[in-house]
């Protein structure tokens, strides 16, 4: 974030709106008491806006933001440009708002506090990049693991469980008569262990997809307007 203010800080000469409108860049601003003193055009295209200066109260109702779940509102401490407005720098936080045709768009946003001379709060800035596109490859990603799970566990541990409840049956049928002829016994041995051998791999598969829903997917941002 302090590159993204020293390169805002070195276009001498080059008028800021020029810049906002042609790179397409997401970027809001407010002043120490949360009061919106920027929205650049990428943004307000977003919202279906013409920029005014407003609260910070109305904003946030006028524009509702959600978790990166896209349902559950987001409480203001989480807000980006609170937080920073509160002094804290954000990094890639993920949240979702709704464009003008009320579809969804996943922002990554970092935000910075703004200060002045004499280090004193002076509001902040926050930078947003749409990551829509990327967010719901990884929910589609995430959804063909849970149907990957749901099949293993139903479609092959099922059956494998029944496989194996009947070698279990044939041991204590051995038990009460004569042995078996000793190449049937082997085979019986064979399955047995190919069987255990597949409930292990189902297993290591389940594992392995539940650790995957845990990991946090990387996301690559792109500009707001590109859709």
């Amino acid at each position: 974030m302090h590159g993204i203010l020293g390169s805002l800080d070195s276009l001498k000469g080059v008028p800021l709106h020029l810049a906002l409108d042609n790179t397409g860049v997401g970027l809001v601003a407010c002043d120490a008491s949360g009061r919106l003193t920027l929205v650049s055009p990428a943004m307000q295209e977003l919202f279906g806006m013409e920029f005014a200066p407003m609260t910070e109260a109305f904003y946030l109702q006028r524009f509702p933001l959600y978790r990166s779940d896209g349902e559950t509102p987001l409480p203001l401490e989480e807000v980006p440009l609170h937080r920073a407005r509160l002094g804290e720098f954000v990094r890639d936080e993920v949240v979702t708002t709704r464009r003008s045709d009320g579809t969804l768009v996943h922002l990554k946003c970092n935000a910075a506090p703004l200060r002045d001379d004499q280090e004193r709060d002076n509001g902040a800035i926050a930078l947003l990049q749409d990551v829509t596109a990327e967010v719901q490859a990884s929910m589609r990603t995430e959804a063909l693991q849970r149907r990957l799970v749901e099949t293993v566990n139903h479609e092959f541990r099922t059956p494998l469980a029944a496989l194996l409840g009947h070698v279990e049956l044939i041991h204590e049928y051995r038990e009460d008569r004569d042995e078996l002829d000793p190449e049937l016994a082997h085979w019986l041995t064979a399955i047995e262990r190919s069987g255990w051998r597949l409930r292990d791999l189902i297993e290591h598969v389940a594992e392995m997809v539940a650790r995957e829903d845990d990991a946090e997917p990387e996301e690559r941002p792109r500009s707001i307007r590109a859709s």
